[in-house]
């Protein structure tokens, strides 16, 4: 829970939202409908269609507009066919149903010719599963060369509720940007995890019905770990090494009176030089620590961003 200080200076506490925004390039399928959600209130609803890359086919997803300023401007500007670019939106993905969408953010219709293609959505949360190698399911390397592990994100959309989404690491195995291998060193079953990649759905023949099929996943550019766990708890000690003497916690007692011990040059020799007496100078002992504990290393290293397809 997050806290908040309002105007009466009481404490609220408000529950924190995981980071979760996407940015595409998109194309309407439909022209936007306005539905009611309630007696005074409409949204309005539209299905678009994310090009594809490489060897991946366009994710077809609906989105919603909330905002009621934006409402008109949207049912006036888009028809079906439109080019569009959907900035802010926050990414879903239905745990049931497996099927996603676009909630809210701001949806403008472009001209492709001067608008390149963006894909990129940004997710933070924590990992729901331990990194098994010996499971194909969770990582494998392919006939072609290519190095693949699979982990899953929950991230919190509010409520103490969480939406879960499938992303992959894939590079080829001499890459000095090993992404699938990251993936399986440093994450783990409740790992906090901040990605940015790229909306990715493939498509195949399902050999049992004949029909196509299709799957939506997180295509992974970058990942960043969560700041290390640090424990606060001072445990007490009730005895005292043999032969010891107790210290002060804060090190040694500083005088009362701050006196101003810088030897006056042109006393004690005559001859503009210092006494030996004037330049003894008080030395402080004690001991100091890093108050904040170990640092955490990045685990990122830098390297080619450039995905296989």
């Amino acid at each position: 829970m997050g806290i908040h200080w309002c105007k009466s200076h009481t404490l609220i506490y408000l529950p924190n939202f995981d980071m979760n925004t996407a940015f595409l390039s998109a194309t309407a399928l439909e022209d936007p409908a306005q539905v009611f959600t309630s007696a005074s209130r409409t949204t309005v609803k539209l299905l678009v269609k994310v090009p594809g890359f490489g060897k991946k086919v366009d994710t077809v997803l609906p989105v919603s507009i909330w905002r009621q300023d934006d409402q008109q401007r949207i049912m006036q500007s888009i028809k079906k066919g439109s080019h569009l670019f959907v900035a802010g939106a926050r990414l879903r993905c239905d745990s049931e149903t497996k099927e996603w969408s676009l909630d809210g953010g701001n949806v403008y219709a472009i001209r492709p010719s001067e608008f390149g293609i963006v894909n990129e959505v940004i997710l933070s949360g924590r990992c729901i599963q331990d990194m098994d190698r010996s499971d194909p399911r969770i990582f494998k390397a392919t006939d072609s060369g290519f190095l693949i592990a699979n982990q899953c994100l929950a991230v919190g959309v509010g409520r103490q509720q969480n939406e879960l989404f499938p992303f992959y690491g894939i590079n080829k195995a001499n890459d000095s940007y090993n992404l699938a291998m990251l993936l399986c060193d440093f994450t783990r079953k409740g790992t906090g995890l901040t990605i940015s990649g790229r909306l990715a759905t493939d498509s195949w023949i399902d050999n049992t019905t004949g029909e196509q099929r299709t799957r939506t996943k997180i295509q992974l550019n970058k990942m960043t770990l969560g700041p290390k766990p640090k424990s606060t708890e001072i445990k007490a000690r009730t005895t005292i090494p043999s032969g010891s003497e107790p210290a002060s916690l804060w090190g040694q007692p500083q005088p009362d009176e701050v006196h101003d011990e810088r030897p006056d040059v042109g006393a004690g020799t005559g001859d503009g030089m210092p006494s030996e007496q004037a330049v003894k100078q008080p030395v402080a002992t004690g001991n100091i620590s890093d108050v904040w504990g170990d640092k955490m290393p990045d685990p990122t290293p830098s390297g080619d961003d450039e995905q296989p397809f």
